[in-house]
């Protein structure tokens, strides 16, 4: 397992998403699930008339942020894209097979848009030291 796989483990599957529309930055806390052989490739559902979806078609650029957990590890980037997947549920819904939290928040996860996330960048930090990884 890579170090970048292991920051993933410690996020929970949760990423804080930063979008901007018009110069206004938006933030939202989201669940997803890394492809296992991309781990840059993180999937995200969405209902598709929300104001992300919005931001989303203005302006592909974020900013992710994973939680802290207790040694202070965390995946930042400001070099991310996130934007409608060419895949179907039936394609990721073995990614969040076990995250029953998830699948409850989205009971109607077929009707649900699937959003791709894209890190080309990041910064792996914790309480003991930093360390930048490039997936481009």
């Amino acid at each position: 397992m890579t170090l970048f796989e292991e920051y993933i483990q410690a996020s929970r599957g949760l990423a804080f998403v930063a979008t901007s529309k018009q110069n206004q930055p938006s933030i939202r806390i989201m669940g997803f699930a890394a492809d296992p052989d991309q781990p840059n490739m993180w999937y995200f559902n969405s209902k598709p008339n929300t104001e992300k979806m919005i931001d989303l078609a203005a302006n592909e650029n974020v900013s992710v942020i994973t939680p802290l957990n207790q040694n202070g590890a965390r995946i930042e980037s400001n070099h991310a894209t996130m934007r409608r997947s060419d895949k179907k549920w039936a394609d990721i819904k073995t990614l969040f097979a076990n995250n029953k939290p998830y699948l409850h928040a989205h009971p109607d996860v077929e009707n649900e848009v699937i959003l791709v996330l894209e890190i080309h960048s990041a910064r792996l930090a914790s309480y003991a030291g930093t360390e930048i990884v490039n997936f481009d």
